[in-house]
């Protein structure tokens, strides 16, 4: 039996060096059921000269040759020997780039080697650095149920490294990698959840990103988990409870819950955003950035949590910057501290912080948000969801006494804050007589002379009807007419 299994792999490995490129998937295919059904042959085929082969299937034309030759280097990366010998024949390269552009059985292979291949310490370093993280990520978000496993247990392997977890969570991780563990049917599958449970315990030795992973609802979900008695993964949850609870009590309370109601969920979040918002303030030991206001005020912030939360900040302390460098940032000048330490603790909290009680410091933040917003205001960009969230509130509290010293302080912004500047301008529009008399409507009246017009020419209107409907209404009036 051996002797025929080697004869068929030097036929298999004969066939993906022939002319034929149509047998090449077929042959990939074939080694890959091999390998898996009798581990003694994985030497072997590598020994017979496949791994270089199967590495240059990776960029070929043929999508079915691409993910049967992933399929099989994930079978053969099972063998740890075989592991490096896979990397030093430059698999990594290939295998990123399948995993940006291939199908969706080449992405989920993809995933499945670089889990194995990450394993070893010195390839996570090579993984990370070829650009695997987003299009993992993306793959947890939107591929297959096995691309979605694979991808988890890569993205797991990878969190073994301290240097990688903040890159991992710089890449959205935890959006998806939350709804995953949370789907259901993910506890039957031993694997995919124990390494979900793996990933965020890891994130949690790092004490911002454990904020951020209670944030996200993770206390709740493993909760759950911890107390399922069909879920395989509970001690992991457990254990990943523990490592996010470092507390004695707050451990106790998480374990000892089985189902958690909403509002206790949204208040633990609401307090681990509030701690996150609370990190941006006086420079202290754990800041790693200061931003120096115009007004003399010093702002200690974390990058990595605005990174995480901004793409604007993120192009900011990219490397080579001076600002990444130096670790100091000089912010807009025609901005308040305050507005700036606002939006700052917003960013650290992901948009979920209180706003400012008044309306001023409300319209500041606004506009502050519009600035450092994202031209595409993606899903992960937090100054978008600020600004949102201001401009409803803003629309919420419009009236007659201070929709002038809304239009104001928003007309500057008016191609991008549209609507409510336009919301504005009809709530002028409806008390016009009461706002020309307003102490600002003279201010208003000098910086932007044709609004005022306009406005005037409605009061004049507006007058008119009435001294008309006046007219109409007097008994002397008609019979004089």
């Amino acid at each position: 039996q051996i002797a025929a299994g080697m004869a068929d792999v030097q036929a298999l490995v004969a066939r993906l060096r022939g002319l034929d490129a149509g047998d090449h998937a077929d042959a990939a295919a074939a080694l890959a059921r091999q390998s898996e059904a009798d581990p003694s042959l994985r030497a072997p085929i590598a020994d017979a000269g496949a791994l270089p082969l199967l590495i240059a299937l990776l960029r070929s034309t043929d999508t079915r040759a691409q993910a049967h030759a992933a399929e099989a280097l994930c079978a053969l990366a099972v063998d740890k020997d075989l592991r490096p010998r896979i990397v030093d024949l430059g698999a990594v390269p290939a295998l990123v780039a399948l995993l940006i552009s291939g199908t969706a059985e080449g992405k989920a292979w993809t995933a499945g080697t670089l889990a194995w291949l990450a394993r070893d310490a010195p390839t996570r370093t090579l993984i990370v650095g070829a650009g695997a993280l987003v299009p993992l990520v993306a793959l947890l978000r939107s591929g297959t149920e096995k691309g979605k496993s694979n991808a988890v247990s890569a993205i797991a392997m990878l969190s073994e490294d301290a240097l990688n977890r903040a890159l991992i969570v710089d890449a959205g991780v935890l959006p998806p990698l939350i709804t995953f563990l949370s789907s259901s049917g993910v506890y039957s599958h031993t694997a995919a959840g124990q390494n979900a449970c793996t990933t965020l315990r890891n994130l949690a030795a790092h004490a911002q990103l454990r904020e951020l992973v209670k944030g996200y609802g993770a206390v709740g979900i493993l909760a759950a988990a911890a107390h399922a008695s069909d879920c395989v993964s509970a001690d992991k949850a457990r254990a990943t409870l523990r490592a996010l609870c470092p507390t004695q009590d707050d451990a106790e309370r998480a374990l000892g819950t089985q189902h958690l109601e909403i509002d206790v969920l949204r208040t633990e979040a609401d307090k681990c955003f509030e701690s996150l918002a609370l990190l941006a303030g006086p420079v202290a030991a754990g800041h790693d950035v200061e931003f120096h206001c115009e007004d003399g005020e010093k702002i200690g912030c974390s990058r990595l949590l605005l990174s995480h939360a901004s793409p604007y900040y993120k192009a900011l302390f990219s490397k080579g910057t001076v600002e990444s460098v130096s670790g100091i940032v000089k912010p807009d000048k025609d901005f308040s501290s305050a507005a700036h330490l606002a939006l700052l603790g917003q960013l650290h909290a992901l948009g979920n912080a209180p706003l400012p009680a008044e309306l001023d410091g409300r319209l500041e933040l606004l506009c502050l948000a519009v600035k450092v917003r994202a031209p595409s205001g993606g899903a992960d960009d937090t100054a978008a969801r600020v600004l949102e969230r201001c401009d409803r509130a803003v629309r919420k509290s419009l009236f007659a006494d201070n929709c002038l010293a809304v239009l104001l302080r928003l007309k500057p912004y008016a191609a991008e804050l549209a609507g409510l500047v336009d919301a504005a301008h009809a709530v002028m529009t409806k008390y016009v007589v009461e706002v020309v008399e307003q102490p600002m409507w003279l201010e208003f009246k000098q910086n932007y002379p044709e609004s005022a017009l306009g406005i005037m020419q409605d009061v004049a209107i507006k007058q008119a009807g009435v001294i008309t409907a006046s007219a109409s209404a007097d008994p002397s009036d008609a019979e004089l007419s």
